[in-house]
């Protein structure tokens, strides 16, 4: 009988050595145990505040911020990135890590763009009314905040002196300077051009006023130089005197240049506030509502170009003839697109890069000409983990997104020899008893 007992404690320790080689083929169950595992939290910049359902948890450094989490816990649902200066940027955790596990979330935060500027002004006298677009904003000196990016109408008004008017071209996130000399009050008078032979160019104190005949007016009585030329006839310059609320006439008569080996070039370009090269030489920019001329140019074959940053530029071939004027109408064609890019990096490089399930080659990339909107990158490459998320394409930005590719993970270390023990263990206290039964 204590034979056939001890049979049985032999075959109960076997059954139980040999249990746990079964159970360690089993996996593991997520989170068991109330054990320490972290999120590994990565952003595109530094510098970034992380927040896990509205509850800060520190900022990333090297890009990166590890924001350790119990398994026993109640688990954190969303991730948030911000910055300054930057879009937020959330998305939802995945499962909780267990013990000593590590989770990485990949946000991603692109820059803000702005879309205002600013203006300061400065003005002779100072103390001048200030009005941008017809508001008034204070007085001289003074900078002028938040002015949408374009051309705005900046206006100064001070007791006795001529209202000052310009068209200040805003660019945004930057400060244009202006500054104003206010003229005082004068009487103003006209002066009327015509010349023979008629359509020369009219130059009024060096500015050009159109082509003759032409009425000039609002203009400041006393002496004014005037000069009047067309190609192939000498200059013709004299001072005119202008006076209060009158007219004064003047006739030029042009003397034909025997020698004349030079003509001219009219520009005008659609859209205005273009550059002109004449064989790469610069010769001004387009106005609206009036060309720019070129003179004194050789006469023969030419290249004009006409260029406006995001716009496609214009080049033409011109001949000149002596004592002529050629006319350049250039419309260029393209303008702003709105698209935008991605910028791709992976640590390591040359994984493989699918756009919405698209291949779009290896890393470093930079896919530009993409619609705005939200994009699917997902990055692949062979001993390391698949990684994928959403990234953001906005109007005239390049997006970023960085991936530290994480290595395929290894199996763990089986628990069957702990198992054994308590099996050897539990097969001892058995006997033991049996023997103080005896």
């Amino acid at each position: 009988m204590l034979r056939k007992f001890y049979v049985l404690i032999i075959s109960m320790f076997i059954i139980t050595a040999a249990a746990p080689a079964a159970m360690a083929e089993l996996p593991l169950g997520p989170g068991i145990g109330g054990g320490q595992g972290w999120y590994d939290v990565y952003t595109n910049v530094d510098g970034c505040s992380i927040y896990f359902d509205g509850v800060y948890k520190g900022t990333t450094t090297g890009g990166i911020l590890s924001v350790g989490v119990y398994s026993t816990a109640a688990p954190y649902n969303t991730a948030r990135a911000e910055k300054s200066g930057f879009s937020s940027a959330s998305k939802s955790l995945p499962r909780t890590p267990g013990a000593g596990e590590h989770q990485s979330v990949y946000l991603t935060v692109n820059p803000i763009t702005p879309t205002t500027g600013n203006i300061k002004v400065s003005s002779s006298p100072s103390g001048a009314a200030v009005y941008v677009n017809s508001v008034y904003y204070g007085t001289t000196p003074h900078t002028v905040s938040n002015l949408p990016a374009g051309n705005n109408d900046l206006r100064l008004t001070y007791s006795g002196y001529n209202d000052y008017r310009d068209t200040v071209r805003i660019v945004a996130g930057q400060t244009t300077t202006t500054y104003a000399s206010l003229q005082s009050q004068v009487t103003y008078g006209t002066l009327s051009v015509s010349s023979t032979p008629s359509n020369a160019n009219i130059y009024l104190d060096g500015a050009y006023k159109g082509t003759a005949p032409r009425t000039i007016g609002g203009l400041s009585q006393g002496a004014h130089t005037l000069e009047v030329t067309m190609p192939g006839f000498q200059e013709w310059a004299n001072t005119v005197q202008i006076h209060s609320n009158q007219v004064s006439y003047v006739t030029a008569t042009l003397t034909a240049d025997p020698q004349a080996t030079t003509g001219s070039i009219s520009i005008s370009s659609n859209p205005s506030y273009a550059s002109v090269y004449v064989d790469s030489i610069y010769y001004g920019t387009t106005n609206p509502g009036r060309v720019l001329l070129a003179n004194n140019i050789a006469a023969g074959s030419h290249s004009v170009k006409v260029t406006l940053s995001g716009y496609a530029d214009s080049v033409s071939t011109v001949t000149v003839n002596s004592g002529q004027t050629t006319t350049v109408n250039a419309n260029l064609g393209g303008g702003p697109t709105g698209n935008g890019a991605i910028t791709i990096t992976s640590s390591p490089t040359g994984a493989t890069v699918l756009l919405n399930n698209v291949n779009k080659g290896i890393t470093p990339v930079t896919l530009s000409d993409l619609t705005p909107g939200g994009y699917t990158v997902t990055l692949e490459l062979s001993g390391y983990t698949t990684w994928s998320e959403i990234a953001q394409v906005n109007n005239g930005a390049t997006s970023t997104v960085s991936a530290n590719l994480a290595p395929t993970p290894t199996a763990t270390q089986s628990p069957a020899p702990m198992l054994a023990v308590i099996g050897a263990l539990g097969a001892c206290a058995v006997i033991l008893a049996a023997r103080k039964q005896e």
